[in-house]
This record gives C-alpha cells, structure tokens and sequence, in this order.
C-alpha cells in the first residue's frame, strides 16, 4: 500500500471519528458531573392544556430546539398549588395547569437567558431572579401559553424542568423563598407597575446579598429609599412583606457575584439565539453531508 493510501485511510478514520462525535453533540447530549446522561433539554407541558394546545407549545419551543431532541415531562396544578396557595390570590393560581416551560441546561458560565410568551403578570427579569434563588444557574428558559395567562405559577414547572435537565435536586427551602420571590413580584407589579416591581425586588435583594443585611430595620430603610428613588409608594403592608422575604432570601448564603453574573446574559436578543441555533445545526448537517462525500471518495481511491 503507498503512502497517499495510508494517509487517505488516517484521514479517513479520523473524519468518521469526527462525524461519530457531531452527531453525539448534534443529539443535544452532554456528560457533566451529576447531570451525567441526562437530556439537556427538558419541556415541562401543563397537565390540562388540549392535544391541541400541547402541540402548538411543542411547535413554538421547536425554534428554541434548532433540532435538538427533548424530553417531555408534565406538571399539574397541584405541584403550582403546593408552593403557591395562600401567597398569591386564587385567580393567579387558577384551577389547572396551563402555562409551559423550556428549559436548556447551558454550559457554565453562560449565565440565565429568559423569554416569555403569552406571559402577562411576570417579566423575564423577575422569572431569572427567581430562578436564581432556587439555585438555577446556567441555563436557558422559555416560559409560555397558548393564550394569555398570569405566568406566576410557571415557575414550577420551569424547576420540575430544570431539575430533570440538570440531574439535580435543588434546595427545597430555597425552591419555596423562590415561589414566594414570585408570588411577591406577581402582588407588588399589579400595584406599582411590573417595571417598577422588578427594580425594586432585585436592587433590595442584591443590597441585602451584598451587604449581608438580616436587621429587618436595615432591610425596610433600603426598601424605603429605592421605592422613594422610583416615585412609588409602598404600603406598609408592601414593605412588611418585602421585609420579611428578604430576611429569607439572606438566609439563603447567595453570593453577590454569582447573582450578578447569572443576570449578564438576560439582556442577549433571544430571536438571535432562535436564528443561532438552526444556523449551527443547519452547518453541522453540511459539514457532515462534506465528510461522508470524503469517506466515499476515500473508499473509492482505496478500491482503486
């Protein structure tokens, strides 16, 4: 055999090693620690959405996929009520389960990515806060319905998703502050405006992470000072509850760095990483169509 041959052969064996390992990752599978041989990406369905429904949530999430596999698990309305009875008003709850989740495990360091769709009282911003609280780090979210609903008690099904997706089992204390994180959001937006409700959970929570704050005195100074920096006037009862939310949330040992940098990648246009994702998956079909037309031509000269 000469030596275009032999080198034909190397090359040849190492693009069908290549192949082999693209279409691992094309697959949308991934061996990290704990989350080792789990599905990346894992959409949670609400339990009495129609055939119909559930179809138009899995359409809409395709383009989230770029062609990646996904598992389907289900959530009803009585996990929702279990974090969330007696927080919010029973409207906000409801009676079934509609609103649906994405969830995509990301690679460390990405930070939380979140869109809505259909999502009325909750904005992405107070979903990713949320989610930090839980301990969600690293992943990419997708809360929606197939028609208008509140969202306040997607959060469920946005944790049931991601705990499948990453393998673990996250803090129980720290899923229930996030609910409430939540459900306060949810209360405060429908007063001051979810803009406004946002700013001033997030920049208390970030003060009282940061400075490590537990006095609940210290805690309603600072609540006091950014609701006066917003314009908005906050019940005593907005503040007692806000208060008492943040002394949790400071129970919980978050740090201010890990809060921050989870937060960085929000601001990233979504419709951009939709267009992303089918671009590299339509360039890995490509260059997999290019290496199998190298092998045959390589098995053509060796026949030769």
């Amino acid at each position: 055999m000469n030596s275009d041959k032999k080198i034909v052969i190397i090359l040849a064996v190492m693009v069908a090693a290549l192949i082999a390992e693209l279409a691992y990752l094309h697959n949308g599978s991934e061996i990290t620690g704990a989350g080792e041989g789990k599905q990346r990406i894992v959409i949670s369905l609400g339990q009495d959405l129609t055939d119909e429904q559930k179809q138009a949530m899995i359409d809409y999430f395709e383009d989230f996929q770029g062609g990646r596999d996904a598992r389907y698990i289900t959530v009803t309305n009585r996990e929702e009520r279990e974090y969330l009875q007696g927080k919010v008003d029973e409207d906000l709850i409801g009676t079934r389960a509609i609103s649906s989740a994405y969830c995509e495990v990301l690679s460390k360091g990405r930070g939380i990515e979140v869109t809505t769709h259909n999502i009325t009282a909750i904005t992405p911003f107070m979903y990713a806060n949320a989610l930090i609280t839980a301990g969600i780090e690293d992943a990419r979210v997708v809360v929606g319905a197939p028609f208008e609903v509140s969202g306040t008690a997607a959060l469920t099904g946005i944790i049931k998703a991601f705990e499948s997706a990453s393998g673990e089992k996250l803090n129980e204390g720290a899923k229930e502050i996030a609910h409430q994180e939540i459900a306060e959001s949810t209360k405060l937006g429908q007063k001051v405006g979810k803009a406004n409700a946002e700013k001033i959970i997030y920049e208390v929570k970030r003060q009282v992470i940061e400075k490590d704050i537990s006095d609940p005195g210290e805690i309603r100074r600072i609540v006091v000072e950014i609701s006066g920096d917003l314009n908005v006037d906050l019940s005593e009862e907005d503040i007692d509850r806000i208060v008492g939310l943040m002394q949790k949330i400071n129970q919980l040992n978050i740090n201010i760095s890990w809060l921050e940098d989870q937060l960085m990648s929000l601001e990233r246009n979504l419709g951009e990483v939709k267009n992303v994702s089918r671009d590299v998956v339509g360039l890995l079909q490509q260059l997999i169509s290019l290496l199998n037309k190298f092998i045959d031509n390589a098995r053509s000269m060796l026949v030769g």
